[in-house]
């Protein structure tokens, strides 16, 4: 998860710096993280029909995540059985995979919007599948201010703690 956080934040200060979308794209089948550089702004990217890899835009970085130890079937995304599954305490529900993806884009003032301007949230949720209550884990974007925050599974409040 620290590597998720690491690079959505990289990914919101490349936007903020570059003044450029930057798309955070987690692949759950790959099991990688890319950060796109759409080389464009505003809902142009969003709408695009090849989003998030749009004409012009370029792979500024790709991490796998089993290779960072883990096998690929370790790595699942979703909640372990017996957890809770409402949202988090700033509000944010898990995100849906798309296509076995999550592809949250940054625009050049961090925020996170949909294809009408409209800020929007996103939930990661991870966990090692042979140890899944020990490792469950969660990241969330709050869309307007593009705040990226990193959430760990506790057993003793069965809650999710930032």
């Amino acid at each position: 998860m620290r590597e998720i956080v690491t690079q959505l934040r990289l990914a919101r200060q490349k936007a903020m710096a570059e003044r450029s979308s930057f798309t955070f794209q987690y692949d759950n089948t790959a099991k990688t993280i890319k950060i796109i550089d759409n080389n464009a702004s505003g809902a142009t990217v969003l709408n695009d029909s090849n989003y998030p890899n749009n004409a012009g835009s370029t792979v500024a970085f790709t991490s796998n995540l089993i290779l960072m130890g883990l096998s690929s079937s370790e790595v699942s995304y979703g909640i372990p059985s017996g957890l809770p599954t409402g949202a988090l305490s700033d509000g944010v529900s898990k995100s849906s995979l798309v296509s076995a993806k999550i592809n949250i884009t940054f625009q050049p003032n961090g925020s996170v919007v949909d294809a009408n301007g409209n800020p929007v949230d996103f939930g990661i949720f991870l966990y090692n599948s042979k140890v899944p209550k020990e490792t469950a884990s969660a990241v969330s974007v709050l869309g307007a201010a593009g705040r990226i925050k990193l959430w760990k599974y506790e057993s003793g409040s069965n809650t999710y703690k930032e």
